[in-house]
């Protein structure tokens, strides 16, 4: 799997998790939706974590600060079981992984895009189950 597949597939995972997170909102079964809330969470803390700072250009810089906000959202989510906002990182979440989803080859290679979603000698593991 490349880099570009490994990043869309963490974002996927954080969709999943979300939508069990409102179904066990629904639900009103607060250990499980919490849990599933943390996990997304770490997604984006580990997603956050792989980015080089040390690239040129605004990208990496714009990630951060997107990836900020949401693991800040998703913080108030667990406390407050807001949904509207779980609808819209929803929608966030979407926008960044059909953005990585367009972005060609080349761009990823040459570095414009660098990311890691797994660098060398790291695993993540990510499970939709709960």
């Amino acid at each position: 799997m490349n880099r570009k597949d490994q990043i869309v597939s963490l974002y996927n995972c954080a969709v999943s998790l979300l939508r069990q997170a409102l179904k066990y909102l629904n639900e009103n079964k607060a250990a499980e939706f919490a849990d599933t809330v943390e996990s997304t969470r770490q997604i984006f803390y580990h997603l956050y974590e792989t980015l080089d700072f040390n690239q040129e250009g605004g990208i990496t810089r714009h990630l951060g600060a997107l990836y900020t906000y949401i693991i800040g959202q998703l913080y108030i989510v667990n406390a407050t079981k807001n949904d509207k906002i779980i609808s819209d990182l929803l929608v966030i979440i979407n926008n960044l992984k059909e953005g990585w989803e367009a972005s060609s080859p080349e761009e990823i290679t040459k570095g414009i895009l660098k990311h890691g979603a797994l660098q060398a000698g790291k695993q993540t593991v990510v499970s939709t189950k709960v």
